[in-house]
């Protein structure tokens, strides 16, 4: 009986309530502000195209993106957690490595996020969604006053909420956080994103139902399954891709060191104008660069992929790279998920013209074009599952599966041995880097015992998200003789009360990591050695 109730107050709650709280609160609210976010956006092409017909309104076109630029540095700078990137953010939040204000956070991050979208920038709503998904997420926390050791879980559901609904693929979503949030795949984290996905997914068709709208992410009328004989397209276009990870992975790089050291005494304003202004003068000059991409490039290109031509092509993948490295150094709200897969289309769209030109049959080209955009984007993120189910599902296809996997194959070597790191590693690294920039960290050694129903008892050492930057160094379970490694033995090792448990810990705050620690292994006086 014991056990049963244990079970519900530490793991069935998190899952069966919180979690099912978060999905559905994240449904509801992610689907209004898409169809606010849809509203700018195209509002926003409008005015482009106008002032393009219209050059009389050209001053007045740019003193509306000085303004905007304005409205959106102050956002920042007064609530600092809305700059941009969305994911790695969140990726730092479900760590436990980065800190936020979840109401703040949700309401301004909404509203940056329209400013981005009218002011034309290249981003898409995806990572705004899964910040919000995770803000409404900590506010079921703080709302529920649910316990201390729920939170990082909670977080997981509203995570894989919102990321499954900008995507609108469910299995995605669910693989989402544990892939590229946790990287690690546990019973615990998997039903906890299951539950956030689970209920945001069925909000969002039941609205989709009652408003008569189509969930399909890339609605492709036909794809041609290339015969085995083309196999050896796979591998040529993961190479293509992984030399161009490499090169735009570096580049995100490069500008965001530039802006954040070189330029580091610039006042934020500066750099958003001027990214908004030469975003401006693009969007004028080719207007098919407009917007984050999803409906004029990807889908126009997957359905026609002759739509343009080899030199618009070339001008919108040059285009494109400078416009998102720019959004992605100014640091505004948004998200890099559809840029990266808009990159990755152009260039399966670049290969394919030649590779036709080269004799090949033009009825696989749309099959060309998607692999290309599954290997980039998995290669760019290091996220391969995620980025197969994600193509599976948002196309409705499973033609080139083989092809995709060996294509993200080797593109993942090509990236890794070019040094190439995964891009939400870089910019989370940009954000701890700012956010503990005046802090001084401290290695200890931390001995602790687990007490009776603690919340961590009868879960495996995988189950658990511990402090960021805690390792267990030595377990010694309260029914053996013998202290165990932990590393040796890996994360299936099921904790017990009783068991003894030695952390290693590098922290910036010992008081608020020990509170950490109790909330998982019960309230106690710690034996604490400064390393």
């Amino acid at each position: 009986m014991n056990h049963m109730k244990n079970s519900w107050n530490n793991v069935l709650k998190v899952i069966l309530f919180y979690g099912v709280i978060t999905g559905i609160v994240s449904g509801l609210i992610l689907y209004g502000f898409r169809y606010i976010a849809n509203y700018f956006s195209q509002y926003s092409k409008d005015i482009y195209i106008f002032v393009r017909n219209n050059p009389l309104y050209i001053p007045l076109f740019f003193g509306g993106l000085i303004f905007i630029a304005f409205l959106i540095s102050t956002i920042i700078d007064r609530v600092p957690s809305t700059a941009g990137g969305a994911i790695p953010r969140t990726a730092g939040l479900v760590r436990g490595l980065l800190t936020f204000k979840w109401l703040p956070t949700l309401i301004f991050t909404m509203i940056s996020t329209l400013l981005v979208f009218l002011g034309g920038f290249p981003l898409g709503i995806e990572g705004a969604s899964v910040l919000i998904g995770t803000s409404i997420s900590e506010g079921v926390n703080e709302t529920l006053h649910t316990k201390p050791a729920f939170k990082r879980y909670i977080l997981t559901s509203g995570t894989s909420a919102g990321f499954s609904f900008a995507t609108g693929s469910l299995m995605a979503g669910i693989i989402f956080p544990l892939e590229e949030m946790h990287k690690k795949f546990s019973w615990m984290l998997l039903t906890a994103a299951m539950s956030g996905a689970v209920f945001s997914t069925i909000v969002t068709r039941s609205l989709d139902a009652i408003f008569n709208k189509g969930s399909v992410f890339f609605p492709i009328q036909q794809i041609t399954a290339m015969p085995i004989k083309y196999l050896w397209i796979a591998p040529l276009i993961g190479l293509i891709t992984g030399l161009f990870v490499s090169l735009f992975n570096y580049l995100i790089e490069l500008i965001g060191k530039i802006s954040s050291e070189r330029l580091k005494n610039v006042k934020r304003f500066y750099k958003i104008l001027f990214a908004i202004i030469i975003i401006g003068i693009i969007g004028l000059l080719l207007p098919e660069n407009l917007g984050n991409g999803h409906h004029n490039i990807i889908i126009e290109l997957l359905n026609n992929p002759v739509h343009f031509s080899l030199l618009v092509l070339v001008l919108l993948f040059a285009a494109k790279i400078i416009t998102i490295t720019l959004s992605s150094g100014s640091a505004v709200t948004g998200g890099l998920f559809i840029p990266v897969l808009v990159i990755g289309v152009l260039i399966g769209a670049i290969s394919n013209v030649f590779l036709v030109k080269m004799g090949f049959n033009p009825e696989y080209s749309t099959a060309i074009i998607l692999i290309a955009m599954g290997a980039f984007f998995a290669a760019s993120m290091d996220a391969p599952i995620t980025t197969l189910l994600f193509i599976v599902e948002a196309s409705l296809h499973v033609e080139t599966t083989l092809y995709i996997v060996i294509a993200i194959f080797v593109s993942m070597i090509v990236a890794h041995l070019f040094h190439a790191k995964p891009l939400n590693e870089i910019v989370l690294k940009k954000m701890m880097k700012e956010q503990d920039r005046n802090r001084v960290w401290h290695m200890y050694e931390i001995k602790g015992i687990i007490n009776d129903n603690a919340f961590v008892v009868n879960k495996t050492v995988r189950d658990i998200l511990w402090p960021a930057n805690c390792l267990i160094k030595e377990l010694v379970q309260s029914d053996a003789t013998n202290r165990t490694n932990i590393m040796v033995h890996g994360g299936d090792r099921v904790l017990s009360n009783g068991d003894h448990v030695i952390f290693q810990v590098q922290s910036y705050n010992l008081d608020e990591t020990i509170t950490k620690l109790e909330s998982l292994v019960g309230t106690q006086k710690f034996d604490v050695e400064l390393k």
